[in-house]
Formats: structure tokens, C-alpha cells, sequence
């Protein structure tokens, strides 16, 4: 059985301590994330519809996304483009 010291269990919350405030660093600074990019949760809330009607969009190729490590990505100049493209066309 390995028992951990008392010197190592300080140190391991330490270690959570530093992790924690670093994720918080990269979360919250504008240049560490890419804005640009939306996941599905993302582009379902900002176009105001459901999950599923994302999955269909995409299963009839009717949206421009990338799939990225076998998840789906949505570049927001695009998809504001293609909102643009869908309203046009209703005016016609």
C-alpha cells in the first residue's frame, strides 16, 4: 500500500491551487480563446434553435461548419455570412 506524506498532500493541493487559477487565466483572456469558433451548444444558443436542428442542418449540408477531432466547429464570420445568404434569399 503507498501511503502518501503529509508534505505530498500539501503539495498536491497546491498543484490544484495553481491549475485552477491558470484555467481561470486562459477561460477569461480573449486572446487565449478562439471566439471565432462555436461549438454546437454555442451556435444553437446564438441562432436561437435546438441541438437537433443543428444536426440536421448538417446532416443535409445546409450550414458551413469544420469538424475538428470528430467535433463539430462553427466559425461565427461564416455562419453571420450565411445568415446574411438565408435572409437575402427569403427576400427574393
Amino acid at each position: 500500500m503507498f501511503l502518501i506524506g503529509f508534505n505530498h498532500v500539501n503539495m498536491l493541493k497546491n498543484v490544484k491551487i495553481l491549475l485552477d487559477k491558470i484555467r481561470l487565466f486562459v477561460y477569461n483572456n480573449p486572446i487565449m480563446v478562439n471566439n471565432n469558433l462555436m461549438t454546437i451548444e454555442d451556435l444553437a444558443e446564438y441562432l436561437k434553435v435546438t441541438r437537433r436542428t443543428i444536426y440536421d442542418w448538417l446532416k443535409h449540408n445546409k450550414i458551413p461548419a469544420l469538424k475538428l477531432v470528430g467535433q463539430w466547429r462553427f466559425k461565427k464570420d461564416k455562419i453571420d455570412d450565411w445568415l446574411d445568404g438565408q435572409t437575402q434569399a427569403l427576400r427574393h
